[in-house]
């Protein structure tokens, strides 16, 4: 079992791209393409080892249409490569898990999707594949700013928003290969609690408000959008230049933080309704 990529649902690819390009260290693995049904696109790429997948609706009743209109752009689904999904899927399945949108490819390959109300709000696809086998990358990529200097940047986490981090972490270890990297814990500046577990070398947080808490910005998107995903954290060896960049170029910078770790965040309303945060570790290097 190994994570490839988190998907991206956009109005349109070609608006979507350039704008993800502009602002990360992006290099494209696969052009605009029609998907494996005929009623969307899609395209990929990679921030270091970290692959980002953007899909459109080429129909009117298409499911990324169907999700825009609810939704709108934003976070879709995290998709993971497993060797056989059929005994998986059963040990769901008797389990309660609901699973949906079966799809054979045929040659071998077959996918499935967790349904978000069983999986803490997380829309999860199984893809099976004859082979997995994860692309020799490096972590940390340069990033190099119209100044000339040039940034260490890798992606460090996917982020998920949900009620209760013990509940979710226990819907994991239950069917997926995890190993917890830190229990629950208040964060560092005490705003929400937080928990994170390895699943295959892939990090992933999970974030709740604190305990009896129903203010905050955790609570916030939970009353708004229930649980699910809902950031990407990008490191960098420094974050103030490409602030200044990026806020030069009209890219809407929020919750900037400079007690303690530094840190901001890429509004969404500038990237195509992804939440990205922006944080600094000086230790990072090429």
């Amino acid at each position: 079992m190994r994570v490839d990529h988190v998907s991206i649902a956009v109005q349109e690819i070609d608006t979507a791209l350039p704008f993800f390009c502009r602002v990360l260290p992006t290099e494209m693995r696969a052009p605009k393409r029609p998907g494996y049904t005929d009623d969307f696109n899609w395209c990929d790429f990679y921030v270091g080892n970290f692959k980002l997948e953007l899909i459109e609706g080429t129909r009117t009743d298409s499911f990324v249409r169907r999700f825009l209109s609810k939704r709108g752009e934003g976070l879709h689904h995290l998709s993971i490569e497993v060797d056989a999904l059929d005994p998986l899927l059963a040990r769901m399945e008797r389990d309660g898990v609901r699973i949906v949108d079966r799809f054979d490819a045929g040659d071998g390959e077959q996918t499935a999707f967790i349904h978000p109300r069983s999986a803490h709000g997380i829309l999860v696809q199984f893809w099976q594949v004859r082979h997995i086998e994860a692309p020799p990358r490096p972590a940390v990529v340069p990033f190099r700013l119209r100044s000339g200097e040039t940034l260490a940047a890798r992606v460090d986490h996917l982020s998920t928003a949900v009620h209760d981090i013990n509940a979710t972490l226990a819907f994991f270890a239950r069917y997926f290969p995890i190993q917890v990297r830190r229990e629950k814990h208040m964060a560092y500046n005490g705003a929400f609690a937080v928990g994170s577990f390895w699943l295959n070398g892939y990090k992933m947080e999970l974030i709740q408000p604190p305990d009896g808490a129903h203010t905050g910005f955790v609570a916030q998107f939970l009353d708004k959008r229930g649980e699910g995903l809902h950031h990407i954290s990008v490191h960098f060896n420094r974050i103030e230049p490409l602030i200044a960049q990026l806020e030069a170029d009209g890219v809407r910078i929020v919750d900037k933080s400079v007690r303690g770790p530094k840190t901001a965040f890429i509004s969404p309303r500038s990237a195509h309704g992804v939440l990205l945060q922006l944080w600094e570790e000086p230790e990072l290097h090429l």
